[in-house]
């Protein structure tokens, strides 16, 4: 997995701020808070005359309640359904016959809603946004035909899937005791538990101004948004209930870290092997540490010139592709990852012992100035990259704010980056990169021998 398509799912908050971070003539992003609670953030783009429209909800698989797993993501699938004025589906056809496109997601901490669309419709999408916000048709019937829909997608992108249902199983072991123990889509059981009273109250209490972020990026200054939004979104009711606090480990030892999870399935056609380990919360006083691990990701995962590729797949010759990142774009615990597909003679412990000699290498003598500099390059091709897609930047944006983070923020990441040093890099190495914060994995075709 590439650090573009990372930046996508969310799942390095440094990459994600790096990437944004502009030139002289970068974003200059606009603010604004309506008297209900929503908050707007405006990045101006003109090259196009179209926008980009994000509704940010902040609420995720985290915030379910216990035993109801998979609500939040059952959401981003009601939103469609229709309200009085909408008809079941007719939303995401008003988009395309308008000429534009529509999506949504989901994660442990957030839930987006997104539509790319010509300016001038931009009311339009507003003005739809907001009616489903507050005025969604929830019954028994809408209930029981969507969660059947979940439950088929559950089947087809995790238990059809020997490689996600051990990141299940592992991120099980791994957050045990907090909410990210629980995978985004839901246990299979609750999901079909999931009933109309169920949906109404999550609806009600987390769909609601004052606890959505509105991001809009492209063809549009705040001047041009502000009143649009206070005539669609301005009379919205607050819920004036936020999301409940969540426990967050301080101790992260996993419990027999020394034992792999092992998965055997006569689908699996390539054995793989790959470590989680379990990060601190990320916060404003750990905030270098986190950059000097970004750094240490692309010192890690450089592509063909990273230590594990050059390690495991050229010199030794036991896997025959390899990576690392880091995800901390998390309220929570982050993780970072590392992963090996294995070569035709390799073993389980051949690929754990070649990725620990190249961890122990790093704790022991810093990287040398060529391969930090190298690292902090590959995050600023990102950045441009980045610019050049207005969606990408109201993605950015959007997930930083969902993280408590103000745009200034974002947009100055660089600089923490620039600072990370050698040293630092070793320092993050030893500081996260503890065996006993983390869980390998095993994943290999059933009739695979016992002792790999």
């Amino acid at each position: 997995m590439n650090k573009w398509a990372r930046l996508f799912a969310g799942l390095c908050i440094s990459a994600l701020m790096a990437a944004c971070t502009p030139a002289p003539d970068g974003p200059k992003v606009e603010t604004a808070r309506l008297d209900n609670g929503l908050e707007i953030i405006v990045i101006p783009d003109a090259r196009a005359d179209v926008v980009t429209h994000m509704l940010w909800y902040r609420v995720g698989s985290a915030d379910e309640p216990i035993g109801k797993s998979g609500i939040a993501h059952f959401f981003e699938h009601l939103m469609f359904r229709g309200t009085e004025k909408i008809a079941p589906g007719d939303f995401s056809k008003t988009v395309a016959r308008l000429g534009g496109q529509d999506n949504a997601f989901t994660s442990y901490d957030y839930t987006a809603y997104f539509q790319r669309i010509a300016r001038d419709k931009l009311p339009v999408m507003m003005q739809m946004e907001a009616e489903r916000m507050r005025a969604l048709i929830i019954n028994p019937d809408i209930v029981a035909v969507e969660r059947d829909v979940i439950l088929e997608e559950r089947s087809m992108r995790v238990d059809g899937r020997p490689s996600r249902l051990l990141s299940e199983q592992m991120r099980k072991r791994l957050h045990a005791g907090t909410a990210y123990s629980v995978p985004v889509i839901g246990w299979r059981d609750e999901i079909a538990a999931l009933n109309a009273k169920d949906a109404k109250s999550f609806y009600d209490r987390y769909y609601a101004p004052d606890n959505a972020v509105l991001v809009i990026a492209g063809a549009v200054t705040l001047a041009d948004v502000l009143p649009l939004a206070k005539t669609y979104y301005g009379p919205l009711n607050p819920s004036q209930r936020p999301r409940d606090q969540r426990r967050v480990a301080t101790d992260l030892t996993v419990a027999d870290y020394a034992a792999p999870q092992v998965l055997k399935d006569a689908r699996v056609r390539q054995d793989s092997w790959r470590r989680l380990y379990r990060l601190p919360q990320s916060t404003p006083e750990n905030r270098a540490l986190f950059a000097a691990a970004d750094v240490l990701a692309g010192v890690l995962d450089g592509g063909l010139t990273g230590r594990l590729y050059q390690a495991l797949v050229v010199e030794q010759k036991l896997a025959s592709g390899v990576g690392a990142y880091v995800d901390s774009a998390r309220l929570d615990n982050g993780e970072v990852m590392i992963y090996a597909s294995l070569a035709p003679k390799a073993g389980f412990d051949d690929i754990a012992a070649g990725v620990d000699a190249q961890i122990e290498r790093l704790k022991q003598n810093p990287p040398s100035e060529a391969e930090i500099a190298r690292a902090k390059m590959q995050l600023v091709s990102s950045a441009i990259f980045a610019r050049d897609s207005q969606q990408t930047m109201a993605d950015i944006f959007g997930r930083a704010a969902m993280l408590g983070l103000p745009p200034q923020e974002v947009i100055d990441w660089t600089r923490a980056i620039e600072a990370v040093t050698p040293e630092d890099v070793r320092r993050a190495a030893q500081e996260l990169l503890r065996v006993e914060h983390s869980l390998s994995g095993h994943l290999s075709g059933a009739r695979a021998k016992e002792s790999r």
